[in-house]
């Protein structure tokens, strides 16, 4: 995918993330939720910091579904949203291979993430590698969007990536993000209340490289 052909996205009708899921060019699956949050979800500090064990959790770009399986195992309703029917498809095919309970506690749905308008708001949204496949002109959208889906004290949790150093050559996505890009983006609405960066041993190992830092941001009562 090129960058000129990036700068469209997204677009009805020119739908680049479904040509890759057709083409198996997903070399962003890792096959399995990132292992630093799902050692955080299953933490005491997750719990002091009021992450829910009920009501409603959001994955946008939610690829294959691992994330939305995660978060349902937690007790959560989860709904994952992507943009690409194909990757819906085997998100719902992988999601209804593991246990019942996660199975009925979970949804995926091929909508555009700025189109999404629920009824109901979210407690908790998690990103990763969303915002970095999104060109840089769309991120004040994403900032907002978060804002639109969640209501005061809900939480953010974000898997930052990639951040430097990082060799993403001349054909983003990923788009290359910084720490600071998030507190531009976020600091209007939300508060980062715990952040821990990524040991090397757990970082990806698949797509490009990146360093990672996992935050949890509540969004602000005003």
């Amino acid at each position: 995918m090129s960058a000129s052909e990036n700068q469209d996205f997204p677009q009805k009708g020119d739908n680049q993330w479904e040509e890759r899921w057709q083409q198996g060019r997903t070399g962003w699956d890792q096959s399995h939720s990132h292992k630093t949050l799902v050692s955080f979800l299953n933490s005491a500090q997750a719990d002091e910091l009021g992450v829910p064990r009920e009501g409603r959790a959001l994955v946008p770009g939610c690829g294959k579904g691992y994330d939305v399986a995660l978060f349902a195992s937690r007790g959560l309703h989860a709904i994952g949203l992507d943009l690409a029917p194909t990757g819906v498809e085997a998100a719902q095919k992988w999601i209804a291979l593991q246990a019942q309970s996660t199975l009925s506690n979970t949804e995926v749905i091929c909508q555009d993430f700025f189109a999404y308008d629920p009824k109901e708001k979210f407690d908790v949204i998690y990103d990763y590698t969303f915002l970095c496949a999104l060109p840089p002109d769309l991120h004040p959208r994403w900032a907002a969007q978060f804002h639109h889906l969640t209501s005061p004290a809900s939480l953010l949790i974000t898997m930052m990536y990639p951040l430097p150093p990082t060799s993403i050559g001349q054909n983003p996505p990923p788009w290359p993000l910084t720490v600071d890009r998030y507190h531009e983006l976020l600091d209007k609405d939300w508060v980062m209340v715990w952040s821990q960066d990524v040991p090397d041993e757990e970082r990806r190992t698949v797509g490009a490289p990146g360093g990672e830092k996992l935050a949890v941001w509540r969004r602000r009562s005003t």
